[in-house]
């Protein structure tokens, strides 16, 4: 007891800065994303160790998912090979995709982030897009050496080419805040032949993501009153709450491409 009184402004001083740190990168989504950049690799240990701990508990389920994953893979290739179309599956040797873990994530802000366990040193770079096994996650924000923040669909800054399948109308995908569940495909042609089921897919537009990947389904279409164009909800495939690990697409981007597509 004399110990603890007489080191007591000790105590004192450790017990304020570990508050002042919590509230300061805890609650402001700025300085945790700079912290992250600036310092992460202490950081980006503590998170990891963290996730360490949760991974356990959801191994059950992670399993179960990567099972009818490959129940499904299998499907595809015997309904690839009955119908002849195997010898035209091409993978080009230009995509290459990062096997990364989510370390951190929050999906109930208005803009959410995570952070996933890899970074520059792994080849990964800032804006490569972020998807799972179920669909499109993301886009790589930041980019240390061994870490890397993503922008979510679930962010207000978040705008995704994507498609209607069928129709192959583009539009782009936006979150409004709220459901995060679900998002918006904004500037759809009002011509577009769209209903609720459709699929939507990345359109290959950028090249953040390939063509194709899975984005969700449309849940309802509403015309906008001042442009002749289309909101189309969107029920997400991704579950962006339940997220353990996602592939990087780290296939080096054309600044031609990013060029006009940032003008558009």
């Amino acid at each position: 007891m004399d110990f603890i009184v007489r080191h007591a402004h000790v105590f004192l001083f450790i017990f304020l800065e570990t508050l002042s740190l919590i509230l300061l990168f805890g609650l402001n989504d700025n300085q945790r994303i700079a912290f992250l950049t600036s310092a992460n690799r202490l950081s980006g240990t503590f998170l990891e160790w963290r996730a360490n701990a949760e991974s356990y508990l959801g191994l059950k389920g992670e399993n179960e998912r990567l099972l009818k994953e490959n129940a499904l893979l299998r499907e595809r290739l015997l309904s690839l090979s009955d119908s002849l179309e195997l010898e035209r599956v091409k993978v080009s040797s230009d995509e290459v995709f990062v096997l990364a873990r989510v370390i951190d994530n929050s999906v109930r802000k208005d803009d959410n982030y995570l952070t996933i366990d890899k970074g520059r040193s792994d080849g990964v770079e800032q804006g490569m897009g972020v998807f799972d096994s179920r669909g499109v996650v993301g886009v790589v924000n930041m980019a240390g050496s061994h870490y890397s923040v993503v922008l979510p669909v679930l962010n207000s800054r978040s705008s995704i080419s994507c498609k209607v399948v069928g129709s192959g109308s583009i539009g782009f995908l936006e979150w409004r805040g709220g459901d995060p569940y679900k998002a918006i495909l904004v500037d759809v042609p009002y011509h577009t032949a769209v209903s609720a089921g459709d699929t939507i897919v990345t359109s290959g537009f950028s090249s953040a993501f390939p063509e194709n990947i899975p984005v969700g389904t449309v849940r309802s279409v509403e015309q906008h009153r001042m442009s002749y164009t289309l909101n189309v909800s969107v029920d997400l495939f991704v579950d962006m709450s339940d997220l353990r690990w996602v592939y990087v697409n780290s296939r080096k981007s054309d600044p031609e491409l990013e060029e006009l597509v940032g003008k558009h």
